[in-house]
């Protein structure tokens, strides 16, 4: 048998072969890139993808993450942060409460980025769900798996903009020398400050008449506990009411204040500060995820799932009060303009 040999006809063969070529090494390629991990707790099945294992400096990643559960079985996400490990969060997108073959379906799509090269870890995300197949409903957590996604900068060999020079020497400028009333000013300052000084130890009660944070923050969880604000259908109030105790407790353990920040913004941001040690941060995460199923789940929340909530609360503050606050620099959290 003999086959044309054009030119014309050897040239189209060429690029037909190559087309093939190419795409089996993208779709190759797009295939192995792709980074896929799943979770598990109870009927909770936690999917994490991760488009691509490399990223450039600053290019988004996209993060989807597929929570799958039985009729029944009801998901809150987790609130929307600002920063997931060392990822800054871009934006997150949530279709919610999917019907599907087996159940029910709870999908975020998140678009993040980094500015630190080298290999960087995104960190579990907390979910919590609620079980309401049973007569009595039993709320908890469940946590996505890591993933690790290496960073590359395109600025190979050139100068790393995120190190800074050496600060050069001090230098020396000419004392300009003036007139002043400063010493005079300082002295009459000076003398109202202790004599406020004096009056505040006068007045100001005795600290021993006091009690500590934690005792303080435990006797308001057993006051909430008590009382009968969800059999009234004041969800809104207890939600309020613990949430408030587990920041005033961090607010004086911690020695961090943002009073222009809600409760809501000053927890989120606390879970990531450095004030707190690894275990708390962890331990704030999983009650704002069992506090964020009272609040916004889709359901009427009972005695079992407030009583979580606050058993979690309890457990963070009894952890921390028992652990020194960390000693490194404070990351006060931020106060919106």
């Amino acid at each position: 048998m003999i086959f044309p040999t054009s030119p014309s006809m050897l040239s189209a063969i060429r690029r037909i072969v190559c087309a093939g070529l190419l795409l089996a090494l993208f779709s190759t390629h797009a295939d192995a890139a792709a980074i896929t991990r799943t979770s598990t707790d109870g009927p909770v099945l936690v999917t994490a993808t991760l488009e691509n294992e490399t990223a450039q400096i600053a290019e988004p990643v996209t993060l989807t993450l597929k929570v799958d559960v039985p009729e029944n079985v009801l998901v809150t996400l987790p609130q929307e942060q600002a920063k997931l490990g060392t990822f800054n969060v871009l934006s997150a997108t949530d279709t919610t409460d999917l019907p599907t073959a087996n159940g029910r379906e709870w999908i975020r799509r998140y678009q993040l980025e980094s500015l630190t090269p080298g290999e960087q870890t995104i960190p579990p995300i907390t979910i919590a769900y609620s079980d309401q197949r049973a007569a009595s409903p039993t709320s908890d957590i469940v946590q996505s798996s890591p993933l690790s996604v290496t960073i590359t900068s395109s600025l190979e060999g050139t100068p790393d903009p995120l190190q800074f020079r050496d600060i050069k020497g001090v230098v020396d400028l000419p004392a300009v020398e003036s007139s002043s009333h400063f010493w005079l000013y300082g002295s009459l300052g000076g003398g109202a400050l202790l004599a406020l000084a004096g009056v505040a130890l006068l007045v100001w009660p005795s600290r021993s008449s006091h009690l500590s944070a934690k005792d303080q923050a435990l006797a308001e969880l057993a006051e909430l506990r008590r009382s009968d604000l969800l059999r009234t259908g004041q969800t809104d109030l207890f939600y309020v009411r613990l949430t408030n105790i587990v920041r005033h407790f961090v607010e004086s353990q911690f020695a961090i204040a943002a009073p222009k920040l809600t409760t809501d913004e000053f927890l989120e941001q606390a879970a990531t500060s450095s004030r707190l040690q690894g275990k708390q941060r962890a331990m704030l995460r999983v009650f704002l995820s069992l506090a964020d199923l009272v609040k916004f789940a889709q359901f009427e929340p009972g005695h079992a799932d407030a009583d979580q909530a606050i058993d979690r609360a309890g457990q963070f503050i009894q952890q921390s009060a028992a652990e020194k606050p960390s000693e490194t620099s404070p990351a006060v959290p931020q106060e919106n303009a």
